[in-house]
């Protein structure tokens, strides 16, 4: 470095706008960590940073344009070939020494080298620890769709029974189906006979004379009922002419008309003659598809209304003689059938058979007459079917002759020919798969029992005795059966017993259900040592998890408990940690059969508990503090304990507040909150986006970090795992995190529409136009259960525990459906109509209440808006104070509908929204929350309601508790 006083300068500075290519920060006015603040704020790509003696220069890749007296450094520009404080004219520069930087001081300008400074590498000044490194996809290209099952044939009982049954004759089809076929056929046949009738003519060109005989003996007998009614003592000839006539009714006259006449006869016959009892259930068609996934859809039972016409032609025959002509041929037809069994001709009399009633007629006559099978199937329908009607001494001796059919088949070892007989006869479906378990037909029973869609741990034992594993995992996975399963299973075959109860362990595991897996795995003494890790990660998990942890190791491994002597003393001394020893009360009083393995660990901390429940800060009533003293086995604490009850806090729920309270959001953080949902022990995961997910305490401090993108959070039940999900354009990537174990596992990318927000740990709802699927995460998303072709589009889904409601929009016929599940078996409880349309622009909410509730803004002028619900025929209105929506759209509002709340959000101000907490038995307002942006984010789960925005605020309200906690994410 040198000087050249030869070198005034009159313009030390520069000045105005100027295109400057380097800054000069200075260290006697910059201290060293200031100057590399200031070099990291003005940085650019393919910048460098030199340090000399009197301070630091940045210069630039490509000229930066500045105001040079806004600038907080000295600004540089290119002069020749150096860089220069001020600007110089072309006779100054020819006498200069060459030099990489020229900076006037004064009127005397200084030459400097950048061989006499050192680089600097403002890249390792910075502190990336707490930023995620993430692996990305590639999703330009196309990705296949998620594959269902192979399909598997359908269940045909000549298949399951191993094709041993005798062929039948092809003479005509079974029961069922041509009652099916006539019926179809009617609806044809009255199509044509309308058609002929509003023509005058027959398919001939002549009158349709049959027509006018029906018509003729349908004005005969209206006129014989008329005169039957003052002649009651004719009633038997009037009987014997019926008869008659009605079998040429029958038989000259088409379904329709027959139809006709009967509606008119039915309120002149109905009075005065015998029923007729007992009924006999006719074959129904099955209700499954030609093709099923390696487990069958579950039938979804009809909700089955007979025809009206049907009803009326029932009542009619059943109280008339018109019953006489299709009752002979059934009666007939009978008579063949019994002799072939008196004659010992099973396979025909087989054929002919007539099932009996399994409980579930719906009351219809069938007035076909029966015909023999082409082949000995078992019947899979499920629900009512039409029965035909005669005498109970009849159906007595029918049962009498198939239980003996039964017997004798099972003499002479035709095991199909039985089964057939139990099942489709008498129709005992659990007595046949008993038959088949009896003689080790394993196999054909789980598949009858997959047909029939018996109960779920019948199906995973038969499928487990079959060695068909995968099945039965499915199965038990879809319907969480293994515990029913595993007791089925473990007295006459315990090795299979044994098998299921590990893979039921581990789903347990795999679902977060640490304490429950070492339950059911105990049993197994090949298997402690796993149990042993997971109840060391349960442990380590801390909260309630690790207090049941403890106990649970007091009980299966009490040599160990010592090891755990300081913390125990350290959760009864700490004053501060009140919740805790509730937590540990609760614990043992959920084992206090267990009370010698307890004692040492009840004792222990017997004493804090009773200073806590003196305090006010306990839970417990005087019988639980008699049973914990009981169990600690203190003989001296128990005397001394007050006979008076000790005083237990007053519970205090935002319902019941005196006043609305008055709540405010946090200030501002410094990282953006997509998602959050609270965890056990005051803890909360949080999404950030590409920053990955992160689980903190309640002041908000980082416990531990996920470094998977996340934007949204699937929370399990339990809230130990949870699923995160980043969108990529239309696709999903997904990331499991185990919150025990403090891992995240990547599940890869899926095309979703809709999706539960919460899951049981391993299988998760998801939808995607007309389709439901539940998969499980944890097998490469396997479909454990799935229906397709919905009457509308999947448009909302929601769960807990034990419900699961899903709504169908079909907007292009308008209205919707209420779907509901129950949980786990999912069975389908209810199938509610919606009228009106689904409305895409939010006029209906579809609540976590899972009703679908419309409403809408009223304006009055010069008055508050008010909110209008709609709602099961009733309409509520709301007053919103403030309210500074438009009047036409209620894009301003928000609104969330729970059980027993209702939230409603609505902006009040340029930059502020005002919560309203309104309790719905009473219409109560309860509290009022004031955000101060317009896109706060809600989630609630129980009584735990999280506020969180992309300003790093977070404010968490138990309804239950009344409490308010404020988060800020810096």
């Amino acid at each position: 470095m040198s000087e050249h006083a030869g070198a005034l300068i009159r313009c030390p500075i520069l000045s105005g706008h100027q295109q400057i290519e380097g800054l000069w920060f200075s260290c006697e006015r910059f201290a060293e960590p200031e100057r590399a603040r200031l070099i990291l704020d003005h940085w650019q790509p393919g910048a460098s940073a030199y340090r000399f003696a009197d301070g630091d220069l940045l210069r630039f890749a490509r000229p930066v344009p500045v105001q040079c007296e806004a600038s907080v450094g000295w600004p540089l520009v290119r002069q020749g070939r150096a860089l220069c404080s001020a600007l110089l004219d072309a006779q100054k520069t020819n006498g200069l020494p060459a030099a990489d930087l020229w900076l006037v001081f004064g009127n005397q300008l200084r030459a400097m080298h950048l061989c006499d400074a050192a680089p600097l590498a403002p890249g390792q000044w910075i502190d990336i620890d707490s930023y995620t490194l993430l692996d990305t996809y590639d999703c330009r290209s196309v990705l296949p769709e998620p594959a269902l099952p192979p399909p598997a044939k359908p269940a045909d009982v000549r298949e399951i029974l191993g094709g041993s049954l005798l062929p039948v004759s092809p003479e005509r089809e079974e029961v069922m189906q041509a009652l099916l076929e006539r019926q179809r056929n009617a609806r044809q046949d009255a199509s044509r006979q309308t058609s002929t009738q509003e023509k005058g003519i027959g398919a001939n060109g002549e009158g349709p004379p049959t027509l006018w005989f029906t018509y003729g003996l349908g004005i005969a007998m209206l006129t014989g009922a008329l005169w039957l009614g003052t002649h009651p003592s004719k009633q038997d000839a009037y009987k014997s002419v019926a008869n008659s006539l009605t079998s040429a009714w029958f038989e000259t006259s088409g379904v329709l008309v027959g139809i006709f006449i009967s509606a008119l006869l039915f309120t002149l016959l109905w009075m005065g003659w015998r029923r007729l009892k007992g009924s006999v259930s006719v074959p129904g068609n099955s209700l499954r598809s030609a093709t099923q996934p390696v487990i069958a859809p579950r039938a979804t039972p009809a909700r089955y209304k007979p025809a009206t016409w049907r009803r009326w032609l029932t009542r009619l025959t059943r109280h008339s003689g018109l019953s006489a002509l299709y009752g002979r041929r059934q009666a007939a037809y009978m008579r063949r059938m019994l002799e072939m069994f008196e004659n010992g001709e099973l396979e025909e009399a087989l054929r002919h058979a007539i099932p009996l009633g399994s409980g579930e007629s719906s009351g219809e006559q069938a007035f076909g007459t029966p015909q023999p099978r082409k082949e000995l199937s078992i019947n899979q329908h499920i629900g009512p079917s039409r029965s035909i009607m005669f005498e109970q001494d009849l159906e007595s001796h029918l049962r009498q002759i198939y239980r003996q059919t039964f017997e004798r088949l099972d003499r002479e070892g035709r095991i199909e020919e039985a089964v057939f007989v139990l099942a489709e006869l008498l129709k005992v479906r659990q007595e046949a798969l008993d038959y088949l378990e009896k003689h080790h037909r394993h196999q054909q029973a789980a598949e009858l029992a997959l047909a029939w869609d018996m109960p779920a741990a019948v199906i995973v034992r038969l499928l487990s005795l079959a060695g068909d594993w995968q099945r039965a995992l499915l199965v038990a996975r879809r319907d969480d059966a293994f515990a029913d399963a595993v007791t089925m299973l473990e007295e006459k075959w315990p090795d299979s017993a044994d098998r299921l109860r590990l893979e039921w362990a581990e789903s347990l595991a795999r679902k977060g259900l640490w304490l429950q897996a070492v339950d059911v795995i105990w049993s197994l003494p090949d298997e402690r040592e796993r149990a042993k890790r997971w109840l060391c990660s349960a442990e380590a998990a801390g909260g309630r998890l690790a207090i049941g942890a403890l106990v649970k190791r007091a009980i299966l491994l009490p040599d160990t408990l010592a090891a755990h002597g300081a913390w125990v003393e350290q959760l009864r001394n700490d004053p501060l940690r009140h919740n805790e020893r509730a937590a540990l009360a609760e614990a043992l009083l959920l084992h206090k059969e267990q009370a010698g393995a307890l004692a040492w660990l009840a004792g222990a901390t017997m004493h804090a508990i009773i200073s806590d429940q003196a305090s006010g800060l306990g839970r417990l009533t005087q019988n639980q503090l008699q049973v914990l003293m009981k169990m600690s086995k203190d003989k001296l604490l128990q005397a001394d304990l007050p006979v008076k009850a000790l005083p237990r806090p007053a519970e205090r729920s935002l319902r019941s507040v005196d006043s609305p309270l008055e709540l405010r959001a946090p200030i501002m953080g410094s990282r953006a909150i997509l998602d959050a949902v609270p965890l056990d022990g005051s803890r909360y995961l949080l999404a950030l986006g590409e920053a990955g997910g992160l689980v903190t305490d309640a002041s908000g401090k980082t416990l531990f970090h996920f470094p998977v993108p996340a934007q949204e959070i699937v929370l399990a039940h339990n809230r130990q795992m949870a699923l995160v999900l980043a969108r990529r354009d239309h696709i999903w990537r997904i990331s499991k995190l185990d919150l025990v174990n403090r891992t995240a596992t990547d599940l890869g990318i899926q095309t979703l529409g809709v999706f539960a927000n919460t899951f049981d740990g391993s299988a998760w709802t998801i939808g995607r136009g007309r389709e439901l699927r539940v998969v499980d995460v944890d097998r490469g998303f396997e479909a454990l259960w799935h229906v397709g072709d919905l009457p509308g589009q999947v448009v909302g889904i929601k769960d807990d525990a034990q419900n699961e409601f899903l709504l169908l929009a079909d907007h292009e016929h308008g209205g919707g459906q209420l779907w509901h599940y129950r949980l786990p078996d999912r069975r389908l409880l209810s199938r509610d109509p919606i009228p009106g349309m689904i409305h895409e622009d939010g006029r209906q909410l579809f609540s976590a209440a899972s009703e679908v509730t419309e409403f809408r803004i009223k304006w009055n002028e010069g008055e508050e808006p008010i909110l209008v619900l709609e709602q099961r025929g009733s309409r509520k209105g709301y007053r919103l104070p403030g309210y500074i929506g438009c009047g036409v759209e209620e894009e301003h509002l928000r609104l969330f509908l729970f059980e027993h709340w209702l939230l409603i959000g609505y902006v009040i101000a340029e930059q502020e929204t005002r919560w309203l907490f309104i309790h719905n038995d009473s219409d109560r307002l309860c509290a009022t929350l004031q955000w101060p942006i317009h896109e706060a984010k809600v989630r609630c789960l129980g009584a735990d309601w999280l506020f969180f925005d992309h300003q790093g605020r977070l404010t968490h309200i138990n309804v239950n508790e009344a409490s308010q906690r404020n988060l800020i994410l810096n």
